[in-house]
């Protein structure tokens, strides 16, 4: 399977990546019956030579009683940037109904600042509300803990109000951030379109 889309702000955790600008994304997955899936995942970034490329793979599925598991690796990668910019993860994400959480540990950095090094840690919840076929709403709620950067922790959160129509899927969000060293608390709101195929 496959995705591309286009947003007016590409955020990361409440914190922008573009500079308040634009983005083109797109990925490419897949996933086998027993639960195991493989993807990668690309957008342009205002940062570390400005291309940013995903790659990830993990397992996941869901038990007889409806709870949803996924859990995997994923590599935050720059191939353009002059330094060390690249990190890595593994993650846990639970689903129940509408609701799901997750947490998502950073074991592996090669980037030497204070943030985004081993032991970072980052954790959500969330939750999500189908108002008809067509039209739903998210909330996220989030905390980044840094290891090695105190100043640099935060809470965000986030509201998507998605229509899904036949040309794709239409996204208005609105993100705002705890104030600290990576996150302003200026009010956000983002314009997003994307599609599957």
């Amino acid at each position: 399977e496959g995705n591309i889309g286009v947003t007016s702000n590409y955020l990361f955790r409440g914190v922008t990546q573009t500079g308040d600008g634009a983005a083109v994304q797109g990925g490419l997955d897949y996933a086998h019956d027993s639960g195991l899936y493989v993807g990668t995942w690309t957008s342009n970034v205002n940062f570390a030579g400005g291309t940013e490329l995903d790659v990830y793979g993990g397992f996941g599925g869901e038990t007889d009683g409806g709870f949803g598991y996924d859990v995997g690796v994923i590599g935050y990668l720059y191939p353009e940037a002059d330094g060390d910019a690249n990190f890595a993860e593994v993650y846990l994400g639970l689903s129940f109904e509408m609701f799901s959480a997750g947490v998502a540990y950073t074991f592996w950095s090669e980037i030497e600042d204070d943030a985004f090094t081993d032991g970072d840690i980052f954790f959500y919840v969330a939750g999500g509300y189908d108002f008809t076929d067509s039209v739903s709403l998210g909330v996220t709620l989030g905390y980044y803990a840094f290891a090695d950067a105190g100043d640099s922790d935060y809470f965000y959160g986030q509201r998507d109000l998605t229509k899904s129509t036949d040309f794709g899927d239409f996204t208005f969000s609105y993100s705002q951030s705890e104030e600290s060293d990576l996150a302003t608390d200026d009010p956000l709101f983002v314009v997003s379109w994307g599609m599957g195929f």
